[in-house]
Formats: C-alpha cells, sequence, structure tokens
C-alpha cells in the first residue's frame, strides 16, 4: 500500500467528498455568519461588535470580502480549499511518523464524516486545522529553516483567529517544543531563546484574541450535553459508530481505550513525538474541559485535535506490522469497519445536504392562498432562513412569516417544526393550533450535526 499512486488517490477521493459535501443550501450557523460580515462596516467591527461563538472571524472576514448573492461554494470555499490542504499536511506529518503506513491516516481523515462536514462549510475549524497541521509540519521538523520561523507566527496567528479551540493545538506545540528540547539536553538559554523566537509573536496575538474577543464572547445556548455524551459524540463521528441508544459509557471508554492504546504501544519515531500526541490528543483537551465553562459543550470543540487522533494509526500501525497474523487480520478489519462505518452519514451529507429549506419554501409557496404564512417553533433559525431564502428567491417573496406571540391572534396556513434531532423523530400526522386542525403533509430531511428536520403541516379546509 506505499505504492505512489496511493496517497494523490486518497486525497481525491476526499477533495471529491469535500467538494460534494459542499453543495446545498447555507444553514443557519453559516447564514448567521453572512449577516454579521455583511453587517460589519469594516474589519474591526467583526471583532468588537459580534463577540459570539458563531463569529469565527477568519472566516467572517472572507464573508465579508465576498459580499452578497454569491453561491454557497464561494461562501464555502476557504473552508473547501483549507480541507484539502489539511489533507495533503496530514499525508505530509504520516510520512514522518511511519514512511510505510502513511496512508493509513489519510484514508480516515479523507473519508471522515466530521472532517469532511467541517471542510465543507462556511465556518472557522477548516482553516484553524489547515494552519494548525502546517505549524505542526514547520516545527516538527527535523532540519528547520530561518523562514520556517515567520511562516510559523504566521499560521499560528491564522489558526487562533479562525477558531478559538485553536489555543488547545497551539499549547501542545509549545509543550512539546519545549519538551523535545529538554530531552535533547540543549543548554537553558538557548532553549528559552528558540522557545521565544518560535513562540513570542503567535502568543502575543492570541493573547489579544483573548482579551479583545475570547474573554467576553457569548455562547448562545442550545442543548446541554454532559461530557459521556460529548466524548461519545466525538468518538462515534470519528470512528463511523453509530451514536444513537444508551451506550455512552461505553462508546466514550472504548474510544478512550483506543487512544490510550495507540499512545502507549505505537512505534514513534522518538519519544517526544510520543509525548506532543500525547499532549495534543489528550493533555491539553482535557485541561481545556477543566478550565471553561461546560454549560454548552459540543464534540465539534475538540475538532482541531481530530487530525492528530487520526495520524496515531500510523506509528499502531508500525507496531501491529511487528505482531502475527491474527493482530493484523484485525486491525485491517477494524480499518475497514470503521471506514464503512463513515459511509452513511457521508451519503447523507452528500444526498440531503444541511437541510431542504428551499424546497420546503417553495412547496409553501405553491399555496394558492393570497399570502401563505407560516409560523415555527424556532422563530429566529427559521426566521433567518427564510429572510435570506426569500431574498435571493423572487418565487419566495410571498411567504410570510408570523412571530410565535401572534399565534393566538392569527391562524397561519402552514406549521412549520424545526428539529436538530438525530435520528429525526416521526412528525405526528395531525397538530391543533388555536382550534384547527393541520395536517403533516411533507418532511424535508438534514444530514446530522448541522441542519435541521423540517416539518410542513397545512391548515385542514374543514376546521373552524
Amino acid at each position: 500500500m506505499n505504492r505512489p499512486l496511493v496517497a494523490p488517490l486518497l486525497i481525491l477521493l476526499g477533495t471529491a467528498l469535500i467538494v460534494v459535501c459542499s453543495t446545498g443550501t447555507l444553514w443557519f450557523d453559516e447564514i448567521l455568519s453572512f449577516q454579521w460580515a455583511r453587517s460589519a462596516k469594516n474589519p474591526w467591527q467583526l471583532l468588537e461588535l459580534y463577540r459570539h461563538d458563531n463569529n469565527h472571524l477568519l472566516n467572517s472576514l472572507w464573508l465579508m470580502i465576498l459580499g452578497e448573492n454569491r453561491p454557497p461554494w464561494a461562501y464555502r470555499a476557504l473552508s473547501i480549499v483549507s480541507g484539502i490542504a489539511s489533507l495533503i499536511l496530514i499525508h505530509r506529518l504520516a510520512l514522518r511518523l511511519s514512511p510505510r503506513f502513511a496512508w493509513v491516516p489519510l484514508l480516515l481523515a479523507a473519508t471522515s464524516f466530521p472532517l469532511v462536514l467541517y471542510f465543507s462549510e462556511a465556518r472557522g475549524y477548516a482553516p484553524a486545522i489547515a494552519c494548525l497541521l502546517g505549524a505542526a509540519v514547520l516545527i516538527l521538523s527535523d532540519t528547520p529553516r530561518t523562514w520556517h520561523i515567520p511562516l510559523f507566527w504566521i499560521l499560528c496567528s491564522l489558526a487562533v483567529l479562525s477558531h478559538g479551540t485553536s489555543l488547545v493545538v497551539f499549547a501542545a506545540l509549545g509543550t512539546g517544543f519545549l519538551l523535545r528540547g529538554i530531552l535533547e539536553k540543549k543548554p537553558p538559554l538557548h532553549l528559552l531563546s528558540d522557545l521565544l523566537l518560535w513562540f513570542a509573536i503567535p502568543f502575543a496575538v492570541a493573547s489579544a484574541h483573548w482579551i479583545l474577543f475570547l474573554r467576553e464572547m457569548i455562547v448562545a445556548g442550545g442543548p446541554k450535553y454532559p461530557v459521556p455524551v460529548v466524548l461519545t459524540h466525538y468518538f462515534s463521528y470519528a470512528l463511523g459508530i453509530p451514536s444513537a441508544g444508551n451506550g455512552h459509557f461505553a462508546i466514550a471508554a472504548a474510544g478512550i481505550l483506543a487512544l490510550a492504546t495507540a499512545l502507549l504501544l505505537g512505534r514513534f519515531p522518538t519519544p517526544a513525538t510520543r509525548w506532543f500526541f500525547g499532549f495534543v490528543t489528550v493533555l491539553f483537551p482535557t485541561l481545556s474541559l477543566l478550565a471553561t465553562d461546560t454549560t454548552y459543550l459540543y464534540f465539534r470543540y475538540f475538532l482541531v485535535s481530530l487530525p492528530f487522533v487520526y495520524l496515531l494509526a500510523a506509528p499502531i500501525s508500525e507496531r501491529i506490522s511487528e505482531m502475527g497474523r491474527i493482530p493484523k487480520t484485525t486491525a485491517a478489519l477494524l480499518l475497514c469497519a470503521i471506514v464503512a462505518g463513515q459511509f452513511p452519514r457521508l451519503w447523507t451529507l452528500a444526498t440531503q445536504g444541511r437541510g431542504d429549506y428551499l424546497n420546503a419554501l417553495r412547496h409553501i409557496a405553491s399555496d394558492t392562498s393570497l399570502s401563505p404564512s407560516i409560523i415555527s417553533n424556532n422563530d429566529l433559525q427559521v426566521g433567518l432562513v427564510l429572510g435570506y431564502l426569500r431574498s435571493r428567491h423572487p418565487e419566495l417573496s410571498p411567504l410570510r412569516f408570523l412571530p410565535q406571540k401572534s399565534q393566538l391572534e392569527s391562524a397561519p396556513n402552514w406549521i412549520l417544526d424545526a428539529t436538530q434531532e438525530d435520528p429525526p423523530t416521526v412528525p405526528e400526522p395531525t397538530i391543533d393550533l388555536n382550534g384547527r386542525r393541520y395536517a403533516a403533509l411533507a418532511k424535508h430531511l438534514s444530514a446530522p450535526v448541522s441542519g435541521a428536520h423540517w416539518t410542513l403541516y397545512q391548515i385542514q379546509t374543514n376546521t373552524p
């Protein structure tokens, strides 16, 4: 599997998945970022006015530069390019860990549902990951060059501006750099000067970002998940395991055990490399849990560490290659199971996207009433999506959105029920509102995580 064509073919596969999954309508989080970008008069206002966890500054700046009336893929282009670059960089790092098995982390990353999802979405995770991987390539080099240092400054700074969770990997890079110097027995003054040379400027940028943005950032809210459930989501999405059911502790424990096995038994090129991967996949993500408010906690907050989790597949593959037939066969079957487990979610993402909002609203707009009116269970999300699409599709102009507070005084033609549950619940066949009955007419589905399922209920003409 170390033939020259394997890596290009896997990168091509990952690129195809990213591009295919970047089509379709923008969803709420992307539209919210776009609305802030279009309302800001200058880049400084993005930092000053919208201290919100959905405002990923580098992505918001990209949306601001593009402006109005661009196709969805254009708004997602920064993430698409970053995602493709990330695959290349993952392979570059994997080659340093194990030239023979560098294809294994690349296969896992190229077919990873969570990575493909955020590599094809107009948010800050993809550029953050690409910049952090690039920084890791530079600082883990055995023969760093002078120009590596300013490029490292730029990449770390852009990563921090892309998403605040980059601080986890940045801290691991700094700690790993320091430990490697200690293990190599560098003179203390020499080590300190090197540490300042590489990290002083990125640290200053990260500190300014913390003071000006992260310290006062607002987390808007959402479902409240306990830590074991978040770990379950993380490992189930990362490893292609179904996450439905109540086996949260079992899945989380299995993922932690697999991670610990790879760290302890993997054949790393140097002890410092093993420690660095322990820092970036376990220590600093754990410290971030202890240091921050976990009221609203999601698996994507640890996404920047996920490529490094996949990279652990290279050194553990090296170790397994020294074992007998049974461990090798078991590892091969496990790899096949992980990749196969990713494709149901990838297929849903490719075919259903992040929601079928445009067709749902076109369905309502075809209503023969003079002015089709809609009420929803989520004014903010549905109203924002409707406003965004109505301004770009003239056929939706007759639609009238009524806030929930008006439901007692009005009888809308349609009720739109929106949910992000995965898997989606079976909708009620009928619902009542103010003595009027509404029947479920259509369900427009979304892929997991990003997007919402919309169920359309139409008023029945035989009700008062």
